[in-house]
């Protein structure tokens, strides 16, 4: 019996760590291993979340100061961690927040990394978005120079459309979009190059696992549930350090509707986007 109990415990590990590294299939490169970067990995299996690793003020670090996107207010509120996942509520807001010129009726979330990251590095976060009109996902940026502000959108995604969502942004409720973009600033124009593929369901039915590897400044390699999608080329070289970020937004092109939206009326677990992990990896000598 005691024998037993052993032989089923271990087994039991055997699954877990089977399931929890499924789609970590990490490129084979000659002469060098994988190894993760844990100040940029979380698997979120604690009470609350690590203050040392990631930041969810808004207005916390670096100077990235940014309140949201109106309507949709950044707060720090709209964290938790429940049942191994980091979770991120919209919803409602008590009433109207006015911040500068811009009125906020909703509330999401933003959580930045304190540690930047650059080329070299694999990056992957297994999430289910929320059934609300807001979205967002997950991404790496800074504020850069003028003439070098650097944005990589790993995944992007929005979890109901309306018949108020521009026609162009008909499939973002079904979605893995990417951008490589060099931000327009006094000194440039904003460029970009970007893809997209439609994984087998809604983005709110069930978790979904994105990869990204940053292979070079000029090749950046994405994935979805550990299988390779696509390429992007960058419109100029990307070899910035950037901070790894994960956000719940509203967006102009699928407004949240004055009455009835989801954001609004929908369930707390329909509200509720989950993380289970995210994990980078860097590349060290064999």
């Amino acid at each position: 019996m005691k024998y037993s109990k052993i032989f089923k415990s271990i087994v039991f590990a055997v699954l877990i760590l089977a399931i929890t590294n499924s789609y970590a299939q990490l490129p084979e490169i000659a002469g060098k291993k994988w190894e993760k970067v844990q100040a940029l990995s979380d698997e979120f299996n604690g009470k609350k979340i690590d203050s040392k690793k990631w930041n969810i003020d808004p207005q916390g670090h670096y100077k990235l100061d940014w309140t949201g996107r109106a309507p949709g207010l950044f707060q720090k509120e709209s964290f938790d961690i429940k049942d191994g996942c980091l979770t991120i509520e919209v919803g409602e807001l008590p009433k109207p927040v006015t911040i500068g010129k811009s009125t906020y009726k909703y509330h999401g979330g933003i959580l930045r990394s304190y540690k930047k990251t650059s080329v070299g590095h694999y990056y992957e976060c297994r999430m289910k978005m929320n059934k609300t009109e807001m979205g967002g996902g997950f991404w790496l940026c800074h504020k850069g120079t003028c003439e070098n502000k650097h944005e990589i959108d790993i995944t992007e995604s929005v979890g109901v459309l309306t018949d108020q969502t521009h026609k162009w942004a008909f499939d973002w409720d079904q979605i893995m979009h990417s951008n490589a973009i060099h931000r327009e600033s006094a000194c440039v124009k904003q460029v970009r190059d970007q893809k997209k593929m439609a994984p087998p369901t809604k983005n709110h039915e069930r978790f979904y696992t994105y990869g990204f590897y940053w292979k070079s400044p000029t090749e950046l390699l994405f994935y979805l549930d550990g299988e390779y999608v696509y390429t992007l080329k960058p419109p100029v070289p990307f070899d910035q350090d950037l901070v790894l970020q994960f956000s719940i937004e509203a967006y102009d092109w699928n407004p949240i509707p004055e009455k009835g939206s989801k954001v609004a009326t929908g369930s707390k677990e329909e509200r509720t986007t989950l993380i289970d992990y995210i994990r980078v990896y860097e590349l060290k000598d064999r």
